[in-house]
């Protein structure tokens, strides 16, 4: 009775371990690169140094303005909705390769604003205004569309006003494109993948990190972003089907619009 009951309980102790193991190895890399990052500063200019490195390379404001748009999202939904069918890990190993892609062509077509052919070259920093225009209409859409929600729901009236939202609009595609139960780990990851992709394909996420990267780093800024993919992408999946009861898309609207806004008027006075 003891061998048979320590051999059943052990194979469903391994599930979570594996997929502990694996984020926590993740968390490791991005650890082990910012310590890195930060003593190589710190040598150069002092601990304060840091901080304005960051702050300079466009890292704080990708990572700002990804992790907080990013949360409640389509993209959210999508993957908080996978990882309640399927493993985890490959969960978000396929939506951060696609978000991570995805980040990296963003920021490629930033910097083409900041190649401008030398016969079309003027003294206005073409970019700089690109970036603005940008980040500033993408503040007062989300502003706009966050006055335009009901600000008091209850209960009952909540799925009401959730049909047209990010959440349903999340359900509907992985009930399309997800017919069948997937079964191979490559099956997963492939569906992971390409549903956050195509989801994210012209998000205000995808065009504000084009801003930015028109602005600012290249490497701040992808680096910035996918730290903000990864942090907004695990809180979906270890509890995005509990916090959707509980996030405010009016609330979120708000704050995200306003960010855009200030980073908006930080990159026309050259704070960062």
């Amino acid at each position: 009775m003891a061998d048979g009951s320590t051999s059943g309980t052990s194979p469903k102790s391994e599930k979570p371990l594996s997929g502990v193991r694996y984020q926590l190895s993740i968390a490791g890399v991005l650890l082990i690169s910012m310590l890195a990052f930060s003593l190589i500063v710190t040598l150069k200019g002092g601990p304060s140094a840091v901080i304005d490195a960051l702050a300079k390379s466009g890292f704080t404001a990708a990572f700002t303005l990804i992790s907080v748009s990013e949360i409640g999202d389509k993209t959210f939904f999508i993957a908080a909705l996978l990882a309640m069918q399927y493993k985890r890990a490959l969960v978000l190993l396929g939506s951060m390769g696609a978000l991570s892609l995805m980040t990296i062509l963003s920021v490629i077509i930033g910097r083409i604003f900041q190649s401008v052919p030398a016969q079309f070259q003027t003294t206005l920093p073409i970019g700089e205004y690109t970036a603005v225009a940008l980040l500033t209409f993408f503040g007062l859409k989300s502003i706009k569309d966050a006055w335009e929600l009901p600000s008091d729901v209850s209960n009952g009236d909540k799925k009401e006003t959730t049909e047209l939202g990010e959440l349903v609009e999340a359900e509907e595609l992985v009930k399309e494109k997800v017919a069948k139960k997937l079964t191979s780990p490559l099956e997963i990851l492939w569906e992971s993948f390409s549903l956050v992709f195509f989801a994210e394909w012209g998000d205000r996420s995808m065009l504000a990190t084009i801003a930015l990267g028109a602005a600012q780093s290249p490497w701040g800024v992808a680096s910035g972003a996918i730290a903000g993919h990864l942090i907004a992408t695990s809180i979906a999946i270890l509890g995005g089907a509990f916090l959707a009861n509980y996030i405010s898309e009016k609330l979120v609207g708000f704050l995200g619009g306003v960010l855009f806004l200030i980073f908006a008027a930080a990159t026309l006075l050259g704070v960062f």
